[in-house]
């Protein structure tokens, strides 16, 4: 009995023993805890007057592209360089016409030469007919004078057409006429033997050369030929983007003024600067774009003109491309200060977060142009929040205080 008493004793003991530890227990004391305000970088809004702009890229082609075509047949006798005696054209040229790829020639420039024994002998013929054509009417001329002798006394007016010679006379005006027609033809035939140069270009590539028998008949197709006068770049635009530039007409190829598109080297620098001259009123089905055009003057290499540029624009090329279009009102703001496409926080005069949704008009480089959903001197938040909740408490370094540093 003692033995069973004692265990159930000492386990009294020490239930009474912890039970007057956990009631004389000191109590904790409470701790405040101090909560880290983070700290954001903010710029303040201003609305500001910008020109708008688009960076698009292209690639050059002439506006005024060509095949030359042999208009006669015959053999190629000769192709420039001619001489000058032989070129005969209205100018003293420095620079000899070339009948070659990359050749340049000026308008009137005599590029190729056709065998012409042919069209001479239809030349000389030619003026044989009109020869006994112009006889044949004299001759009748002078029997209807004699048809009128001999009708004597009697009424000339009641003669009949024919005893006045009246058909043949017309039959020998119509002959004439057609004589000289053949005349001028061959003519014509003779001069298009000489093939020269329809405006101040150059050459892209020859299809035929010297000894090569061309005409309608057979090849006709000589050389293609492009003009030095202007360029033209193909690009193409959203309709967001046009609308931005101010080119709202562009399915009409029209615009309210020209937008300005400069051609950029790697260095951003200006090279050569033209327009936006027009919409082909296409929009590509897979990209939804809208295939535009811009005109460059004076930007291909010309060693006829003193305005030939130091960097001339090659056939082909591919060119960066700034357009400058209409000016606009916008906030321009850092692409760091958005949560979203189109979300930014703002911290307003307690120094805590709000969400803003803007309307973005254009982006660019690491900016974003903005004209709606903020205003005049916000201050919005351009470091990036990992955790965010709406009215969330921050501080600015330049505006740091001892009262906004930590939150209770």
């Amino acid at each position: 009995m003692t033995k069973l008493l004692i265990p159930i004793l000492i386990l009294s003991v020490m239930f009474g023993v912890a039970w007057y530890l956990v009631e004389l227990r000191p109590e904790p004391k409470g701790r405040e805890i101090e909560r880290e305000i983070p700290f954001v970088e903010a710029v303040l809004a201003k609305e500001q007057t910008l020109r708008s702009s688009v960076r698009t890229h292209g690639i050059v082609r002439p506006r005024t592209r060509t095949t030359l075509i042999a208009e006669v047949s015959g053999i190629i006798e000769k192709v420039a360089p001619f001489r000058e005696e032989e070129n005969s054209s209205n100018h003293q040229n420095t620079v000899l016409a070339s009948f070659r790829a990359g050749g340049f020639f000026r308008k009137g420039d005599l590029l190729l030469k056709i065998e012409d024994v042919d069209l001479q002998a239809a030349i000389a013929e030619a003026k044989a007919n009109l020869t006994r054509a112009n006889l044949q009417l004299l001759q009748e001329q002078e029997f209807a004078k004699q048809a009128k002798i001999e009708w004597g006394e009697r009424d000339w007016k009641k003669a009949p057409a024919l005893v006045k010679r009246i058909p043949q006379i017309l039959k020998a005006e119509a002959e004439n006429d057609a004589a000289e027609a053949r005349l001028a033809q061959a003519s014509k035939n003779l001069s298009r033997s000489s093939v020269r140069a329809p405006f101040e270009g150059r050459i892209l590539q020859t299809m035929a050369d010297v000894g090569q028998q061309v005409g309608p008949v057979s090849s006709s197709a000589l050389a293609e030929i492009y003009a030095l006068d202007a360029a033209e770049i193909d690009l193409a635009l959203s309709q967001a983007e046009m609308s931005f530039l101010g080119f709202d007409d562009g399915f009409l190829g029209k615009a309210n003024f020209k937008v300005q598109a400069d051609v950029l080297d790697e260095g951003e620098n200006i090279l050569h600067t033209g327009s936006l001259d027009r919409s082909e009123g296409i929009v590509d089905k897979r990209t939804r774009l809208t295939n535009l055009v811009v005109q460059i003057n004076n930007c291909f290499a010309n060693p006829f003109s003193d305005l030939s540029p130091s960097d001339p624009l090659a056939i082909g090329q591919f060119v960066n491309l700034l357009l400058r279009g209409q000016t606009v009102r916008a906030f321009v703001i850092p692409e760091s200060a958005f949560r979203t496409e189109n979300q930014i926080l703002v911290v307003d005069e307690n120094q805590r977060l709000l969400a803003r949704k803007v309307s973005v008009l254009h982006r660019i480089g690491n900016e974003v142009w903005v004209h709606d959903g903020i205003a005049e001197g916000d201050r919005v938040c351009i470091t990036p929040m990992d955790v965010f909740a709406v009215g969330m408490q921050v501080r600015i370094p330049h505006e740091d205080t001892d009262a906004n540093r930590t939150a209770k």
